[in-house]
């Protein structure tokens, strides 16, 4: 089967559910003594990847329109939990490449 660098393939919807909630445990779980980074090293960067998985399956064509408002409501709070936390800068408004929109 030959790659066309033209055509992007979406996602999986079920792996990336899955990879998210794996995030989503580890963030709820560090494990600190298990990593070089302590958890405070870790939990803004996984909770912004947590962020992004959301905003991917809030415009993933392959789910139903009621899924992606409870994403958006999910990545909102994730969200403003990244922000509030880390002092970081606002995370990027809610615009996925074009192949992941309804």
């Amino acid at each position: 089967m030959e790659f066309d660098a033209e055509e992007r393939q979406t996602p999986c919807p079920l792996g990336l559910i899955a990879a998210t909630v794996a995030l989503m445990t580890r963030y709820a779980d560090p494990a600190p003594g298990q990593t070089a980074s302590g958890p405070c090293d870790v939990h803004p960067l996984l909770a912004k990847k947590i962020a992004a998985n959301l905003l991917f399956l809030q415009h993933h064509p392959e789910l139903p329109s009621h899924f992606a408002q409870v994403m958006a409501q999910a990545r909102a709070q994730w969200c403003g939990m990244v922000e509030h936390n880390a002092g970081s800068a606002p995370l990027p408004a809610a615009h996925a490449h074009p192949s992941m929109r309804h």
